[in-house]
């Protein structure tokens, strides 16, 4: 068990990184990328996880959903599966065990069934500002009720700081306010001090970004919706996923910009705007004030100075030579969050993964607060904690966990090579042979035919395990299949 799959979940995307035997950390590949965005289409036993989910739900397929944190606060809405009715909030917990189940086959180079390794997979969550606490909880909670016990949550601005400080970018002594952009919402973070939690946070939609990047990608929304009159597009949305595109565009600006770009269809349209334009929209845009009076507010609210206070630009879409400069205009310290440092904070959060064996550190309890001496009594001393009787540990018996059915394995994708199946020369001999269903099959499991464990596969039904089975074919040249035996008729009665 040395490796460790971490995923970040914002409300729009998830991604995904591991790590294997303490060597560098990898994103987790699945045709070309490692981030999925949050679709999904079920219908009967297919269930498809990310763009191509995506193209259907946009194409208005009944059987696509998207909206995920939406739709979950709807405790009626269900999908269907194996033919059993699930509630939607599981779609995320069928989609990342996709990419679990990838692992295991394409990193651990083993062919078995993800249902084994749920109780001791270590799996980490790191969340986007974007992310409610009731949320981080339900994501968690899909995975600790169907049996994942080394499931735990990842702290990445604390490892941010740890960098910043260790590289003397920030004073470690002096509070910190995060700025973070998602999908053009600016997240406000305040630390009092970096080794403490967030004492206020806020949020301020419309200015998750440079203003130049949000009115770039809103003149380009323009654009494409007039020379394409029969889209019909949700303006905010169709901006705020081309942010991080404009992002790149303004590095290297001209004075006509042209392109195409990708809207939420999965779809790419051409594209032209000149910066002219670009700058005269940029003279009319009166909100910098917002931005100003949520820093004043936090900070002052919390009476902290401003002049010791880091404003910290945590994200590409911010992290802008003309964002700063306004900011500093009005701030003293404003510093941005570049590239090797987010991923010197990501080396930081496996490397404490590694060293806690990957498991799970249990939380230390707090210590009672230390209340101040008044006039006329001495001050309190120190606690301690009493020294509590050995008391011989008993084992504790968790009760039995219903776990779903693992995922059929998808079309069209590499499998790694399953224990032989007997070869062509005895081939016959196996067809019409009873065994026992050792590893239910739901659909794919294991079977044992005398003293021998197969793979086996039952594409009808799903079989639990001890049910006696009969192979009737082989399939894929990979896997027994099988069905249920019938039963000897009955003696006549005398």
């Amino acid at each position: 068990m040395n490796y460790c799959v971490l995923i970040k979940v914002s409300k729009r995307v998830v991604s995904f990184w591991y790590q294997s035997e303490k060597g560098p950390y990898a994103p987790l590949i699945i045709k070309d990328t490692n981030e999925s965005p949050l679709y999904f289409y079920v219908n009967h036993n297919d269930f498809i996880f990310g763009n191509a989910a995506r193209d259907r739900f946009y194409s208005n397929d009944p059987n696509a959903f998207g909206d995920y944190f939406e739709i979950v606060k709807d405790p009626g809405k269900l999908f269907s599966i194996y033919g059993n009715k699930k509630p939607v909030k599981q779609l995320l917990y069928y989609g990342i065990e996709q990419y679990l189940s990838h692992f295991i086959n394409a990193v651990l180079y083993k062919s078995d069934s993800i249902e084994s390794y749920r109780p001791h997979f270590p799996l980490r969550f790191l969340f986007a500002p974007d992310i409610e606490d009731k949320e981080k909880a339900l994501v968690e909670s899909l995975f600790k009720e169907t049996g994942y016990d080394n499931v735990g949550r990842v702290d990445y601005n604390a490892s941010l700081f740890t960098v910043l400080c260790t590289k003397g970018l920030m004073n470690a002594r002096n509070p910190v306010l995060l700025l973070t952009g998602v999908d053009n919402v600016l997240y406000f973070e305040l630390y009092a001090s970096v080794s403490e939690p967030p004492v206020a946070s806020s949020k301020l939609g419309g200015q998750g970004a440079d203003p130049r990047v949000r009115i770039l990608a809103e003149m380009i929304v323009e654009y494409i919706s007039a020379q394409n009159s029969y889209l019909l597009l949700d303006k905010e949305i169709e901006i705020a996923t081309l942010l991080p595109y404009c992002t790149g565009l303004l590095e290297s600006i001209t004075p006509i910009i042209t392109g195409e770009a990708t809207l939420t269809d999965g779809k790419a349209y051409y594209f032209r705007v000149t910066e002219r334009k670009l700058n005269e929209r940029l003279l009319y845009l009166s909100n910098d004030s917002e931005i100003y009076s949520v820093i004043d507010d936090l900070i002052k609210t919390h009476d902290l100075d401003v002049q010791t206070t880091t404003i910290l630009l945590g994200s590409e879409a911010i992290h802008t030579i003309y964002f700063s400069n306004k900011l500093l205009k009005k701030y003293p310290n404003v510093k941005g969050v570049n590239t090797s440092d987010d991923l010197d904070a990501m080396k930081l959060i496996f490397s404490g993964i590694a060293d806690a064996g990957y498991l799970v550190r249990p939380a230390a309890p707090a210590a009672p607060p230390v209340l101040p001496g008044k006039k006329g009594l001495p001050d309190p001393v120190e606690f301690q904690k009493p020294v509590l009787p050995t008391i011989e540990a008993k084992p504790v018996i968790k009760p039995a966990v219903k776990l779903p059915p693992a995922l059929p394995p998808k079309r069209n994708t590499e499998l790694v090579n399953s224990p032989p199946l007997p070869t062509s020369t005895n081939l016959n001999t196996f067809i019409g042979k009873v065994g026992t269903v050792t590893s239910t099959l739901s659909p794919i499991g294991k079977v044992e035919i005398g003293n021998s464990s197969y793979e086996a596969i039952s594409e009808k039904y799903e079989i639990a395990t001890g049910t006696k089975v009969k192979v009737v074919a082989i399939s894929g040249k990979k896997y027994l299949q099988v069905e249920k035996a019938s039963l000897p008729p009955l003696p006549p009665k005398k």
